[in-house]
């Protein structure tokens, strides 16, 4: 992977767009602030491309680390559901089988991972759980708000964020329903809602809420691309994954 005074090399797959200003073409977009937030984090960000011919494996042996960002709906086909009229499509239709390779990849590799809103609904799905098509006008506004979430204690995201409620900018309209095998809740808004999961042993956070939005103002969303820059640099120099606390009962949802 090279020298250890390197950046990290942080891979964040574009999301196939049919049609991006100022080309002719179709294109592959990140947002800018998924970007902005890894190279304030110290890692370099690297724009995967989702119609590689390679292996999502082959990808990842270049890269240290994974930001998996929001983006359009899953395909609800893919939990038993289908599709009504507030589902909205990604523009190409392989985009969850590619996020869906790496996702797995980086947990069989132990890639530290960072997964944003659909990424960490996908994370939900590819391990068996369902997502709430559409979340019903509520206590929390969840679309286009900002609101507070709280941490499970004893979670890994708790280390990194504490346990004290911290400001979100959420944008989505779908929600995890069922929780996926071997996965728990980290954290959670006040309506119930879930807001974050993680893998027991895992080099993972994911979350709901898009924490590049406050990054450059907010502590808090800072230090969740701090954790995954520095998990990916420690995963380069060979430092090995802190060992969690706690039993696997007591990791259960």
């Amino acid at each position: 992977m090279g020298t250890t005074g390197h950046r990290p090399l942080i891979g964040v797959p574009g999301m196939w767009s049919a049609k991006v200003q100022g080309m002719r073409f179709a294109g592959a977009a990140v947002a800018a602030a998924v970007l902005r937030s890894i190279d304030r984090a110290g890692g370099e960000p690297v724009v995967l491309f989702p119609g590689s011919s390679e292996s999502a494996a082959e990808q990842l042996s270049r890269l240290d680390g994974v930001v998996i960002p929001g983006g359009a709906d899953i395909d609800p086909r893919r939990y038993g559901s289908e599709p009504d009229e507030h589902y909205w499509p990604a523009d190409h239709p392989g985009q969850d089988d590619y996020e869906a390779a790496l996702l797995r990849a980086c947990l069989d590799s132990e890639i530290p991972m960072l997964a944003i809103c659909r990424g960490m609904q996908l994370l939900n799905v590819i391990h068996g759980g369902t997502l709430l098509g559409h979340l019903a006008p509520g206590a929390v506004e969840h679309r286009g708000a900002e609101h507070p979430v709280t941490c499970e204690p004893g979670t890994l995201l708790a280390t990194v964020l504490g346990d004290a409620p911290v400001r979100t900018s959420s944008y989505h309209h779908q929600a995890v329903d069922r929780v996926g095998e071997g996965l728990r809740v980290a954290a959670r808004a006040t309506d119930g809602v879930i807001e974050a999961l993680e893998v027991q042993g895992a080099r993972l956070l994911a979350v709901q809420w898009h924490p590049e939005d406050l990054a450059g103002e907010s502590a808090s969303d800072h230090a969740i691309f701090e954790w995954v820059v520095e998990a990916a640099r420690n995963r380069r120099t060979g430092v090995p994954a802190p060992k969690e606390t706690g039993t696997l009962e007591a990791m259960a949802v």
